[in-house]
């Protein structure tokens, strides 16, 4: 899929996410409430636009990119995609552009049965489960045979308890987890959930006098049961509200990343190739 494409397909996306009815951005900042009788509760939508991050592995080492990324909750659920393209800084030879997506819905079974499904695992646990998800999501690069896998499991959102371990620093904006059973569908993997990746989205925010900045991020941990190799992916950020100095909170984000990552796309790590990504990123990313 080349970038024309691509740019159908956002528009196409944002079109119908518009019109009808998250995962790494539950809660985004920038998301507009909508009617309390409304299937859609409430939207967000961004691009994101990183001129330079230096340090990837695999890839060549500089790289650019431009992200679209959509967060929404509705009566049952929330839903968070993304569609990632990538400039690849001195190929030699081959494709300069790569393109990459994540869509990833869940089903509050808590919104479904009309239950409060809340509850912790000890009296004076430091985090409480909020509710629980059906959680899924489908991950497919430019090339099928590259990179495609289809993800299923329960997810939960947490509540970080202000009578815990971390007292008055308890107040982050979400935390969601999610258990899934992992398929490869890509090269000649084996199909079927023959393994299981654990992923972590969180987002704390911080003010100091008009200045507000939001820590946010997320992690993914693929065990290695199967024919591949484990993988820890993290990725925090941390960006400032310019639009706040100008009196429009939530709309323009200005800010810079840690990407971590070891033995990236599965690939062990060795003296031959080093799969171990310590990769850093300038963006701004704005809302609508």
């Amino acid at each position: 899929m080349k970038t024309r494409s691509l740019t159908c397909l956002v528009l196409a996306t944002w079109a119908c996410l518009g019109s009808g009815p998250a995962a790494r951005a539950q809660g985004a900042t920038g998301a507009s409430a909508a009617p309390r009788e409304a299937f859609l509760l409430w939207m967000d939508n961004s691009i994101k636009l990183t001129p330079y991050g230096w340090g990837y592995a695999v890839d060549p080492s500089e790289q650019s990119n431009l992200t679209f990324e959509h967060a929404s909750e509705s009566r049952i659920g929330d839903l968070y995609l993304f569609v990632d393209v990538a400039y690849l800084h001195h190929t030699t030879g081959g494709d300069d552009e790569a393109v990459y997506g994540e869509f990833s819905p869940r089903l509050s079974l808590g919104k479904l049965l009309d239950r409060d499904l809340s509850f912790a695992l000890f009296g004076e646990s430091l985090f409480e489960f909020k509710d629980v998800f059906l959680a899924g999501q489908y991950e497919r690069g430019e090339d099928p045979d590259m990179a495609e896998a289809v993800l299923l499991g329960v997810g939960f959102n947490l509540d970080v308890r202000k009578a815990g371990l971390l007292g008055p620093l308890a107040k982050f904006k979400f935390i969601q987890l999610n258990l899934y059973g992992r398929s490869e569908l890509s090269g000649s993997a084996p199909r079927g959930f023959r393994d299981m990746q654990v992923t972590l989205v969180a987002a704390y925010p911080i003010t100091i006098g008009r200045s507000r900045f939001l820590v946010d991020g997320f992690f993914d941990w693929v065990l290695g049961l199967g024919s591949e190799q484990s993988s820890f992916h993290v990725n925090p950020l941390l960006t400032v509200d310019l639009g706040n100095y100008w009196g429009h909170p939530d709309k323009l984000r200005a800010g810079v990343g840690f990407d971590l990552w070891w033995n990236k796309y599965q690939i062990k790590n060795s003296p031959a190739l080093d799969t171990n990504q310590s990769a850093v990123t300038c963006f701004v990313k704005w809302h609508f």
